[in-house]
């Protein structure tokens, strides 16, 4: 019912914004509460049906405080595309109490603030949903009626004694997920999401949580790329669940694909802050969502290879010995293959098995120690993953020619290693770590 009463919220109508100025002088002494003010003015009737509907009468009359964005009965009509204020008041009242407080929580704030109290940017309502502030020459929400779901606020400061009420020309919705980019400012997010057709899946139940890039962080990557490879990106930037910022996990699956059809990993360290990748750092938290949670990131997350993986998981010793290892047969570097299109499963050493590596390999040796890590591209032709390691134990042929003995455990082992992190999905492969460094 909810998503077919929001349905035509594309009109353009918040009605005549001067119908909120007639009530507005109020007397800011006169002692009357919200509700109080609401009810005496001729322009919010709507309102206070919804209002006497949902059981917020009594709350907006009492001694806690709060700031309302009002909408005008105007603004009803156009959102409900109605003939007039009693179908508007009679399509409001056909809603359930619950649904109807859902809404309009969404238009207060807790405790008074003003207009030249406002700031910029996301503000926690009542109902713990953010609605986001512009503080122009208008005072806008949500990014103000030129966006679909914004509004502006035509009549500022009428002051109750439990308050202030700020007037706006529109009806505020509730955001999902893809509203949050929308209203947040976030342009090229969301002109890009709507390029690839992905508005409507963010929109749907999830719950989702999203890694929204700012502007900036697309302008610094330069081009986007196009088709389906914008696709991954921006699905890269998606995982199921509503994930708080005190919850982020070590890693999750984002919903983007490698092109062997396996969900890509995001690697997350929240040392010092949250940062997604080693390179993509949280700067605004929680903005809560009807279907989800978004925060906000500096950079665009870019899905990983298995070098840019090992370099993003903090693996210095294996990056170290990449670097050092001599190169292939036919002049190729260990880097470059291992960064090459390929259906790689790598067994990655920690730091503390290289360090425990004594004496330290000659980079002929070392290169051959690294194949060993890495199976047969020719036996395998797509990555295995934790759940495709044979059941019983046998060997696995390596890049080396030599296998590695399997036992699969628990816990699972390769040559006596034992695998600790399993399962990162990178474009190019998988990613196991494993706990000592394994010599053929």
């Amino acid at each position: 019912m909810l998503g077919g009463l929001w349905a035509c919220g594309d009109d353009d109508g918040g009605g005549d914004s001067d119908a909120g100025r007639a009530d507005a002088g109020t007397d800011a002494g006169s002692g009357d509460t919200i509700a109080d003010i609401a009810a005496a003015s001729d322009d919010f009737d709507v309102l206070v049906a919804a209002a006497s509907r949902a059981g917020l009468v009594d709350t907006l009359s009492g001694t806690a405080e709060f700031t309302v964005f009002a909408p005008t009965d105007a603004a009803f009509v156009a959102l409900l595309d109605v003939a007039d204020e009693a179908a508007a008041i009679a399509a409001v009242e056909a809603l359930g109490p619950e649904t109807l407080a859902g809404i309009l929580t969404y238009h207060a704030l807790s405790g008074t603030v003003t207009s030249s109290e406002l700031e910029d940017g996301p503000a926690t309502t009542v109902s713990t949903l953010p609605v986001f502030v512009g503080t122009g020459a208008t005072v806008t929400i949500n990014g103000g009626n030129g966006v679909d779901g914004g509004a502006n606020v035509t009549t500022a400061d009428i002051a109750a004694s439990n308050g202030v009420i700020h007037v706006i020309d529109r009806v505020l919705v509730p955001p999902t997920v893809a509203d949050v980019a929308r209203y947040a400012g976030l342009t090229t997010l969301a002109g890009a999401l709507a390029s690839q057709e992905l508005v409507d899946d963010l929109e749907a139940a999830g719950p989702f949580t999203v890694f929204a890039p700012t502007n900036a962080a697309f302008s610094a990557l330069g081009a986007l790329p196009s088709g389906g490879a914008l696709t991954t990106v921006l699905l890269h930037h998606v995982v199921s669940g509503s994930v708080a910022s005190s919850a982020i996990p070590a890693r999750a699956s984002s919903l983007a694909e490698s092109s062997y059809g396996d969900p890509l990993t995001l690697l997350f360290d929240d040392g010092d802050g949250v940062v997604i990748n080693g390179a993509a750092e949280v700067v605004i938290a929680d903005l809560r969502a009807t279907n989800g949670v978004v925060h906000v990131v500096d950079a665009v997350i870019t899905p990983m290879n298995v070098v840019q993986a090992a370099s993003a998981a903090g693996l210095t010793g294996l990056l170290g010995a990449v670097e050092a290892a001599a190169d292939l047969p036919g002049g190729t570097s260990v880097a470059d293959a291992l960064a090459a299109d390929a259906p790689y499963t790598v067994f990655a050493p920690t730091n503390d098995a290289f360090a425990a590596l004594s004496p330290t390999p000659d980079a002929d040796t070392l290169r051959d120690v690294l194949l060993y890590h890495v199976l047969s591209t020719d036996s395998f032709d797509s990555p295995v993953l934790s759940t495709e390691l044979p059941t019983t134990a046998t060997g696995l042929e390596t890049l080396n020619g030599a296998d590695i003995p399997f036992v699969p455990g628990p816990p699972a082992t390769v040559d006596g290693a034992e695998i600790v992190i399993a399962d990162i999905v990178v474009t190019n492969g998988v990613v196991h770590v494993i706990d000592t460094v394994m010599l053929p």
